[in-house]
């Protein structure tokens, strides 16, 4: 078999149709199987799946394993020789997975290969990214990347300074979608299912250059992607769980020491921004969007400095 789809869904039951019927109508051709594991949904996927896609292998969990967990299931379960993973507020385009197959076919030294991934709007998401270090997150923290994003410096995280119109190797490529050949996933082993949400894809990009596999951003192929379909409006959240996985990521890869002047730089820019956004409530109404991005911005300054996190964390660092 040429590829297996590995698709975790929670709550996007609509979403999920539209991604399926995508693949279905865009298969270019390859041999391929597409799993769906479906963590806990109570919107009706797992009915929705078996009515409308009888095909799909389905696998129906009682419990949120997270996108780790519920993704390393399906590889398990998988037989293709290209593995596939995309999240389930996607659609496929033509010739994005014969693209994927085929690129991974010709480059033995590629280990991992992604689209370029645009959204509803059809403006471009940022989907390759350079591994993150201290540097990156002050220059997050002071919004230097939104400043100067054409900047090779400033605009590093993202690549937003370069022109995403042609090939090119990346450091890591984000879990929305990536395909890798089932020999690179067996020699770097699974998703780390200590990051429930978010870092999941850093950690094992991180892992795969390790052991020297490179990693491609191929625009030739497209998808388009509902950034953030199974969260809704929950940006706090989001914004908790972004933060504690990239916390988990810097003392798992560069210690304990690290981690801690990581939080330290992200709760002194939360607080700056979380001040700001409280005196320019007044100013602009009390508008309640304000209110809630300061609170926003207090919670996360609640969490950079929550220590315990920091020698709880010690005691289990993986790999």
């Amino acid at each position: 078999m040429d590829l297996s789809i590995c698709i975790v869904s929670h709550e996007c039951r609509d979403l999920l149709a539209e991604c399926l019927q995508s693949i279905e109508q865009h298969s270019d051709g390859l041999s391929l199987e597409v799993i769906v594991v479906d963590n806990a949904s109570g919107d009706g996927t797992v009915e929705m799946v078996r009515e409308r896609f009888p095909e799909v292998r389905l696998m129906a969990n009682e419990e949120n394993l997270g996108f780790a967990g519920g993704t390393n299931q399906a590889m398990a379960a998988a037989s293709g020789e290209v593995l596939l993973m995309l999240n389930p507020d996607t659609r496929v385009c033509e010739g994005a997975l014969g693209h994927l197959v085929a690129f991974l076919d010709e480059r033995p030294e590629a280990g991992a290969a992604g689209p370029a991934v645009y959204g509803p709007d059809g403006r471009l998401q940022h989907t390759c990214h350079a591994f993150p270090t201290l540097w990156l997150t002050l220059v997050a923290q002071l919004g230097l990347h939104r400043l100067m994003p054409g900047s090779r410096t400033f605009g590093a995280y993202d690549m937003t300074w370069w022109d995403h119109g042609r090939p090119r190797r990346v450091e890591w490529l984000s879990g929305v979608c990536i395909a890798v050949r089932r020999s690179v996933w067996e020699q770097v082993g699974r998703l780390d299912e200590r990051y429930f949400m978010y870092c999941e894809d850093v950690d094992w990009c991180y892992r795969l250059s390790q052991v020297g596999y490179e990693r491609w951003y191929l625009p030739g192929a497209r998808i388009y992607h509902h950034e953030a379909g199974s969260w809704g409006g929950a940006s706090l959240e989001r914004a908790k769980a972004a933060h504690r996985a990239t916390f988990r990521y810097f003392g798992k890869h560069h210690g304990s020491l690290y981690e801690t002047v990581a939080r330290l730089l992200v709760a002194c820019g939360a607080l700056a921004r979380g001040s700001f956004w409280t005196i320019m409530g007044p100013v602009l109404g009390d508008r309640d969007d304000v209110v809630s991005d300061a609170q926003t911005h207090f919670r996360v300054v609640e969490l950079a400095v929550d220590m315990d996190e920091v020698y709880r964390n010690m005691e289990g660092r993986l790999m």
